[in-house]
């Protein structure tokens, strides 16, 4: 086992409430009642309520709001709209485009970059959703918005350069929203994406294409059996077979929204009936799916994995290895909020009261997948902390039931990501090397992120290596702003960081900054293939932290989107990995104990466990962990999610401990 030389995954919480509420959290039934099912949870609604336990010893926050002096943010001051006053370098890239509409996606990107050879040309091709209009209040606002098309020359991909003669251009006529690329063999290219009746909410799906590469004549056409329709991610395979998934409108189906998926053999002539991935239409029988793009495509010849999320924010994949014709059995990768604990913060005395229940990391909307040369899918998922709070009673059966104010929360001192190995079937992590200092909020974050979010893959086939680029934020690195709640404060600027990991190795490396100070970098979108180890990217850029579509009280901005073609060196520390035995626990899950194991052939080696918020519950001296084994007691330790870190010097490693009883 090789150590990573960086930081321990789970981060020391810098976001505690004030206010601790005298009442004693006493443990309640380990059982929650089917009312607290997660789907009926509005995973839209963020609260920022926590409770935590130190060395076992559980403790609970009841209407306790993590605000700015508890985050150790800057003292908020009366400030303007426009309230910067760094100097912005120019990021990288070629400047490909501009947009009004400054919100790229709700969680994840869908793919919107390809590539094209004809003998010794190459070309990529982008789409990416703009307005180029400044109404931001209008009925719809920016009706201008739709999917707008860039064609660059990259002979040379570290030097790409735009066709003079084709123009940024808008693709469909009608206002449209949240498009994906398709590309054919033949180079001619289509964008599917939803657009909305003015004056209803009526949507549908439309493929807008053109009939030869570089053909700026684009005709659209709705899909059939999409109507009522939003959010579509689309790919096209090594067959030319397009694949969408999309979310169904729950107004017209009458019944929660569902992740559908369909196909087209012919370009998007014809269709296939829409598949029900998710939800009681779905077969087998799954659980409602939580639509809003929290779904993904990898596509690599005739083989097509799908990832999506249900409602219990499990992370879900189904793989066809027949170009979508038929799937296997879908596949847990990474699990939800399975909040089986609660706690009562204070007894109202007539039957009712406040309780909290346990801390579990979940899985946010934001992740990716990519498939191997050997089919075997990678992904790449934000997480964050959640847990449950609001009014409770006993039910008859001695459950507990929430009966109001019931809500997932979740912080943002998470600066890590999830990585999953179907190869190995095992879930990793993603961290970050700086530790966020707690200064500045994060202004755009969805529900379930962490300051590790919007992750895309890339795969380079000769070395065998993953590339992996997302969206974090750079300590120091903000600016004063106005935010949605209309308070002002220093808002994070967004930086675009890249990572890579080799087949051989079991840790990514150290990322690198690619975004200069002062620009607010979102919502990348990188080109599957890393040939060469040239990794191509486009992303979003203005000058003023956070989105202005989420946050009315920015004035509208122009964004620039920009094309970024280079070949990334990483700082190896290959030379200074340390060699161990295999950590392993067991057993795990655990009751009462866990035995660790991590050989003897290190000098010095100390444990550290830390719960889902990051705080230590526990920590064996250097002097203990000589013998290469070690009995740990976890009969203090409430039922959860726990993470063991093995260090040594500056290389540590980290793995999940599952507590249940």
């Amino acid at each position: 086992m090789r150590l990573k030389n960086s930081i321990t995954y789970m981060l020391g919480i810098s976001a505690l409430c004030t206010t601790v509420l005298a009442h004693t959290a006493k443990p309640l039934k380990n059982t929650l009642s089917t009312k607290t099912s997660l789907s009926s949870v509005p995973f839209a609604k963020q609260d920022n309520r926590i409770s935590q336990s130190t060395t076992g010893k559980p403790l609970a926050f009841s209407k306790c709001y993590v605000e700015d002096k508890a985050l150790g943010l800057a003292p908020k001051k009366d400030i303007s709209k426009s309230p910067f006053s760094k100097v912005q370098d120019t990021p990288p890239g070629v400047m490909i485009g501009n947009t009004f509409y400054d919100l790229q996606s709700n969680g994840s990107m869908p793919h919107r970059i390809s590539v094209f050879e004809d003998g010794s040309d190459k070309s990529a091709q982008v789409v990416w959703m703009a307005a180029t209009d400044e109404d931001g209040f209008g009925n719809p606002p920016h009706p201008t918005r739709g999917s707008y098309y860039a064609i660059l020359d990259i002979k040379d991909p570290i030097s790409p350069k735009k066709y003079t003669d084709v123009p940024w251009e808008r693709m469909e006529s009608v206002r449209s929203g949240f498009p994906s690329i398709v590309q054919f063999k033949d180079g001619s290219v289509g964008s599917i994406a939803h657009v909305i009746s003015s004056g209803s909410s009526a949507s549908a799906l439309r493929l807008t294409k053109n009939t030869s590469f570089g053909d700026t004549k684009f005709t659209t056409k709705q899909i059939p059996g999409s109507d009522s329709s939003l959010w579509a991610h689309s790919t096209v395979d090594g067959a030319d077979v397009i694949h969408v998934a999309f979310t169904s409108d729950t107004s017209s189906k009458n019944f929660s929204e569902q992740v559908i998926y369909m196909r087209s053999t012919d370009k998007g002539t014809t269709w296939s009936e829409p598949k029900y991935m998710t939800g009681p239409n779905s077969d087998p029988k799954l659980p409602t799916g939580r639509g809003a793009n929290s779904y993904q495509f990898a596509v690599r010849g005739n083989t097509v994995a799908l990832g999506y999320q249900d409602t219990n924010f499990n992370l879900i994949i189904v793989k066809s290895s027949d170009n979508g014709a038929t799937w296997n059995q879908a596949k847990l990768i990474f699990g939800g909020a399975a909040h089986k604990n609660a706690y009562m913060v204070e007894d109202f005395g007539d039957g009712t009261f406040s309780a909290v229940t346990d801390t579990v990391p979940i899985c946010g909307p934001a992740f990716d997948l990519i498939l191997d040369a050997d089919d075997n899918v990678h992904a790449v998922a934000a997480t964050s902390p959640s847990w449950k709070s609001g009014i409770a009673k006993m039910n008859d059966a001695g459950q507990i039931e929430f009966l109001a104010d019931t809500v997932y929360s979740n912080l943002y001192t998470r600066v890590t990501g999830i990585y999953y190995s179907e190869a190995a079937n095992q879930t990793s992590f993603l961290t970050s090397e700086e530790t966020w200092d707690g200064q500045g909020r994060v202004v755009t974050r969805s529900f379930g992120n962490g300051n590790h979010r919007y992750h895309k893959l890339a795969y380079d086939e000769a070395e065998n290596a993953l590339y992996v680029a997302w969206t974090g934020i750079k300590n120091g690195d903000y600016a004063e702003t106005i935010f949605a709640d209309n308070t002002s404060n220093f808002g994070l600027f967004g930086h675009i960081f890249l990572s890579k990991k080799l087949a051989s190795s079991e840790r990514w490396e150290p990322e690198i900054n690619l975004t200069p100070d002062a620009n607010d970098c979102q919502f990348s979108s990188v080109y599957k293939d890393a040939k060469d180890g040239i990794v191509m990217l486009a992303y979003q850029s203005d000058l003023t932290p956070g989105i202005r579509v989420q946050n009315t009280n920015q004035s509208v901005e122009d964004n620039q989107i920009y094309f970024y073609g280079f070949k990334p060196t990483f700082v190896g520390i290959h030379d200074t990995e340390l060699q161990v035995a295999d950590f392993s626990m067991s057993p795990n899950p655990a009751t009462d104990q866990v035995v660790l194991n991590f050989g003897q052939n290190i000098d010095k080696v100390s444990v550290q466990i830390t719960n889902a918020l990051g705080v230590k519950v526990a920590e064996l001296p250097q002097e203990l962990a000589q013998s290469g084994s070690v009995v740990l007691s976890t009969v203090s330790f409430p039922s959860g999610t726990y993470f063991c870190t093995l260090i040594s010097g500056n290389a540590s490693i980290t793995k999940m401990l599952s507590i249940v009883r």
